[in-house]
């Protein structure tokens, strides 16, 4: 089965770069000023993340939010977090060697993400490089988000590979039902924000503790 694989689908947030200072941050800006005295910790914003920056917003504060305040936090917190974004992620420990890896033998790279389309971008490209991924697929306002397969499937048909093609790697529940309801085989990692437990109960093909595993299942 390994022998037809194209294409590598990577979650972004705790899966490539480790992102969650700066989204927390921003949160914890927008808090500040609005008068909210929520003190959140890390592992706090591990459990907020992964449905999108909306989604975010509103669990940081709380889900106190009307719709339209909601609608204008989420405003605010897109362009401030674009000026943070990359204030202190990083790509985790060995994802370089392992994506250059994937690239010398013939596989497509793609990075589908609930990270807001223009911020995906940005990230992706200061980080990895301009034009390293084959496709980086971010959410545009009024598409579907994951688990919804609208952005897997098409970063699939932009690359011109089939679901039996790919192989999806993420960090959380959200990915691991992203990957089946794409009919993809899930890969779950452990080095992001979510728990091995969390992982297992979504039943993945496979969970792997570091990164240099990656290139050994293709």
């Amino acid at each position: 089965m390994q022998s037809k694989i194209k294409c590598a689908v990577f979650d972004l947030d705790g899966t490539l770069v480790n992102t969650i200072d700066d989204l927390a941050n921003a949160c914890n800006f927008l808090l500040k000023k609005y008068g909210y005295d929520y003190t959140w910790n890390e592992a706090d914003y591990k459990k907020f993340v992964g449905n999108g920056a909306k989604k975010l917003v509103e669990r940081a504060f709380g889900g106190k939010l009307s719709p339209y305040e909601l609608e204008r936090m989420y405003d605010e917190f897109k362009p401030l977090y674009e000026k943070t974004m990359l204030d202190n992620a990083y790509a985790y420990d060995g994802i370089n060697e392992q994506l250059d890896n994937l690239k010398s033998k013939g596989i497509k790279l793609c990075v589908v993400t609930n990270k807001p389309s223009k911020a995906a971008h940005g990230m992706v490209e200061h980080i990895f490089g301009k034009g390293y991924f084959d496709c980086i697929s971010g959410v545009v306002d009024g598409k579907p988000t994951k688990p919804d397969p609208y952005s897997t499937l098409l970063a699939l048909e932009t690359v011109g590979c089939t679901v039996d093609e790919a192989i999806y790697f993420g960090d959380s529940n959200v990915d691991m039902q992203t990957a089946k309801n794409a009919g993809i085989e899930a890969v779950g990692v452990t080095w992001g924000f979510r728990t091995f437990e969390e992982l297992f109960a979504e039943h993945p093909s496979v969970i792997i503790d570091k990164p240099e595993y990656i290139g050994k299942l293709f």
